[in-house]
């Protein structure tokens, strides 16, 4: 009998007791995070957030800027918001953004805040002779250049739509131009520009120095050239939506990226910290040094550049793509 009784009373214990535990975990609460970031990075990114918040549960959409760009504004209008932060290689997306009053305001920092730098140089293969390597990216057009070159598709890559504005805004159309003259090949993203430069089918690319040290690290046979008038800084940009359903949650993980803890988780995919406290990527030079000659953003120019984006592949496309 007592045996029974005792039976019957566990029973209530264990109802009680995960009913608490689906209590519990019904309270925690969401965020998610659309991001470009690399994949096992932004893993590592979820994994010290939610060990520094173990009440919020990070939710992740990894893809590039162009498809994240997509599936958001076919979320603003169909007025149906999942994403609260957005973490992206496409700077100028975001300030568009800002523009038509869709970025929340932070209690600590800019709406449109920088998360990282990534770089854009010149690779070479190594068998390329050292007196044969261009020091800038005008040297591309010089003839002992042509049909040598291989860069990513501005149309796939936000990044390379972001080099490609910036040096059409530095030398005008007719450095496209002259690149389409020399045969300039163009297509798909960074990862193609290393296999092209690798392969040694091309002998010079322009890439994200990210992809080329994660490439060199692992004995790709390419060496990496800081262009003299200035390698081109691209920033990562992080935006909390107006319509996020779960701001607080976002604001909390921007700071987190922001931090020294989740500046150090991206310094391992090879990218420059906003912070002075972390050191620049492993085999990089100095961010200021490569950078000394850049022309720098402002905000204004990512808005010009959001409102001219049509205009910008198009001329791209008919001076180098066709």
């Amino acid at each position: 009998m007592l045996s029974h009784v005792f039976d019957f009373n566990r029973a209530i214990f264990l109802t009680i007791f995960i009913s608490a535990l689906s209590g519990f975990a019904s309270q925690k609460k969401e965020v998610w995070i659309y991001t470009s970031v690399y994949k096992e990075f932004i893993s590592e990114i979820e994994v010290g957030f939610e060990k520094r918040y173990p009440n919020i549960d990070v939710k992740v959409f990894q893809s590039g800027s162009e498809k994240i760009q997509a599936k958001v504004e076919a979320e603003i209008l169909s007025k149906k918001i999942q994403a609260d932060l957005l973490v992206t290689s496409g700077p100028f997306w975001s300030y568009g953004l800002e523009k038509r009053g869709l970025v929340s305001p932070r209690k600590n920092g800019p709406a449109v805040n920088t998360n990282y730098y990534s770089l854009m140089v010149i690779i070479y293969n190594n068998k390329t002779p050292e007196t044969e390597r261009p020091k800038t990216f005008t040297d591309l057009l010089k003839p002992n250049y042509k049909r040598f070159v291989q860069f990513s598709s501005p149309l796939e890559s936000g990044t390379a739509f972001a080099t490609v504005a910036y040096l059409s805004d530095r030398y005008g159309w007719e450095f496209f131009e002259k690149l389409g003259d020399n045969h300039l090949a163009s297509s798909g993203g960074n990862s193609a520009v290393i296999q092209k430069v690798e392969s040694g089918e091309k002998k010079y690319g322009i890439v994200l120095l990210e992809n080329a040290l994660a490439a060199i690290k692992k004995g790709s046979p390419i060496g990496v050239i800081y262009p003299t008038d200035g390698s081109i800084p691209i920033p990562s940009m992080q935006v909390i939506l107006k319509d996020s359903p779960n701001k607080e949650q976002a604001e909390l993980l921007a700071e987190y990226i922001l931090s020294k803890e989740g500046q150090m988780i991206l310094r391992k995919g090879y990218m420059y910290s906003v912070r002075s406290d972390v050191p620049a990527p492993e085999g990089a030079a100095p961010f200021k040094d490569v950078t000394a000659k850049a022309i720098p953003w402002t905000p204004e120019r990512f808005i010009k550049f959001e409102a001219n984006s049509k205009d910008i592949k198009k001329k791209y496309s008919e001076h180098v793509l066709e």
